[in-house]
């Protein structure tokens, strides 16, 4: 229950130095306030006013800060709930939330206040750690904007190894490359198993071209388990340097910017940019920027979406 601030009011009276002086008796005396007029006896200091500040102070100093910024979003304060995802996504928690997805959590997100949801927070589903990286990362994105609410996930660590291109080429672009084409088929069965339904299929703008080396063109494609971006994995362009690369996904994951840590799993992980004829990006095995060859099966770590 929300702790009601009262009105604290001084005492005003005139004559409050005037007193008399009753005998008690055995050389004791009691002086009794005198005052000319009092005109606000004012709030007495005593249990039942200090009691409940004590209370309530014990009580914000017991609740961590997750919980208080869930009880202010959830005091319908906020007008704009688009300020929630921004909260949401200012801070790293790391919480075990269970073996399923459950129906209480699925309503949460559906209503966008997400209330015990926090980025780093994570499932751990048939084997897999699955980390909430952002809120609403998508929301309005896209040639057709996603408007519904939603929280994007990535794996802690690599599905699998698979190769970009049986042939060390960029050719095609992302779209045009094997692992797009089927690359993905083993991660979109087992995420759409542990996440059954709730799997949100959006619009994503993919490099589908590459010309003198550079991904040189795109298209809006439905989309719902994609490889990760230099931008979203790093907060910038390195390698991929054009807006073929880059599409809707334009800012860093905060699961990345709050706990850079997390891009390093001791193995190399793909992701989509181009970064010229013959090699995609991916982060190395020490988690950071580098640039592999199509060939070699290194780790597949999608990122994907759910409602």
């Amino acid at each position: 229950m929300a702790y009601i601030p009262r009105e604290i009011k001084d005492r005003v009276a005139v004559g409050d130095d005037i007193f008399q002086v009753e005998d008690l008796g055995d050389n004791r005396i009691r002086l009794i306030p005198a005052p000319t007029q009092v005109l606000e006896p004012g709030t007495p200091i005593n249990k039942a006013l200090l009691q409940p500040i004590e209370d309530e102070l014990g009580r914000l100093s017991s609740t961590d800060i997750y919980t208080q910024l869930d009880n202010f979003i959830n005091s319908n304060k906020i007008v704009d709930l688009a300020q929630i995802a921004g909260i949401k996504n200012s801070l790293y928690r790391g919480k075990h939330l269970g073996t399923s997805y459950t129906s209480a959590q699925q309503s949460q997100v559906a209503s966008g206040k997400f209330l015990d949801l926090w980025v780093g927070d994570y499932w751990v589903i048939n084997g897999t750690r699955y980390y909430i990286a952002a809120f609403n990362y998508y929301y309005n994105a896209g040639d057709t904007g996603l408007t519904t609410n939603h929280i994007t996930l990535v794996p802690a660590g690599r599905l699998y190894m698979y190769h970009m291109n049986p042939t060390q080429t960029t050719e095609g672009g992302y779209v045009g490359s094997e692992m797009y084409t089927t690359g993905l088929d083993q991660a979109k069965t087992k995420i759409h198993t542990d996440f059954s339904g709730h799997v949100i299929t959006h619009r994503r703008y993919l490099c589908n071209a590459v010309a003198d080396g550079q991904a040189s063109g795109g298209a809006w494609l439905d989309s719902d388990v994609e490889l990760m971006n230099e931008v979203m994995a790093f907060g910038s362009v390195v390698s991929g340097k054009t807006i073929y690369n880059i599409g809707v996904e334009k800012s860093q994951l905060p699961l990345f910017s709050l706990r850079p840590s997390l891009l390093n799993i001791n193995a190399a992980w793909w992701l989509r940019d181009v970064c010229n004829s013959a090699d995609f990006a991916v982060v190395g095995a020490n988690g950071i920027p580098d640039a592999y060859p199509a060939v070699p099966a290194i780790g597949v770590r999608p990122v994907f979406s759910i409602s």
